[in-house]
């Protein structure tokens, strides 16, 4: 098998629903995954925090506490912006958690794409707006993140330029919305490339490891 097979096999798995398995697969998997939260968001504690996104945010080990309380995992991996809208939108919430985050972009900066092209950058500026409304409307606190880095393997595959791009429309955003705004991953970058520094991806797409960047996402979710 070639060098870019091998990358294929990589990103076919969890989070790589969006980038090459058939459409089908990922609906099919989502469909699996709503199951999931929804039976999360049913049984959660009173006080709990939501976080949403992608595969950045499924593969979050469970069990971890975030201000002292439960962590729901609303990840659903290989999600666009556009398809993490219409899965929030399935959810439902019968307690309100006390803060919910977002993690959300990766998966909608591939080169053939053309991210950084004026309509498909509105659009997910658009759609991200939905997304933080939906959040606001459930939480007295929203944080939304910057996209992680990817790993220069990712190259001829995700446009890394974009994820500066996308992380500063998302930091617009919340200046405008009222949302908190915050880079959990600052520490994996490689200056300002969109590329991750050596070590700190796993197979290119996910990070090396998911603790540490929820710790650092904390200050933001616990803040004033």
């Amino acid at each position: 098998m070639t060098v870019g097979g091998l990358t294929l096999l990589a990103l076919g798995g969890l989070a790589g629903w969006r980038l090459h398995r058939p459409a089908a697969d990922a609906r099919a998997y989502a469909v699996m995954r709503l199951i999931a939260i929804q039976v999360s968001l049913d049984e959660a504690a009173p006080d709990f925090i939501f976080y949403g996104g992608d595969s950045q945010v499924e593969l979050q080990p469970g069990g971890q506490q975030v201000c002292g309380f439960p962590l729901v995992n609303g990840g659903v991996s290989g999600s666009t912006a556009a398809a993490y809208a219409d899965h929030l939108a399935q959810l439902s919430f019968a307690r309100h958690p006390r803060i919910a985050a977002l993690t959300i972009g990766t998966n909608d900066i591939l080169l053939k794409n053309k991210p950084r092209s004026a309509e498909p950058a509105a659009r997910f500026e658009a759609i991200a707006e939905t997304i933080v409304r939906r959040l606001q409307s459930l939480a007295p606190r929203v944080v939304v993140t910057a996209l992680p880095p990817v790993g220069r393997e990712l190259g001829t595959l995700v446009d890394a330029a974009a994820v500066a791009d996308y992380s500063q429309r998302l930091r617009g955003l919340c200046d405008r919305l009222g949302c908190a705004f915050a880079d959990p991953f600052a520490d994996l970058r490689d200056g300002d490339t969109g590329y991750a520094k050596p070590g700190a991806m796993r197979d290119g797409l996910h990070l090396a490891a998911y603790r540490p960047a929820l710790k650092a996402l904390e200050p933001a979710m616990c803040g004033p």
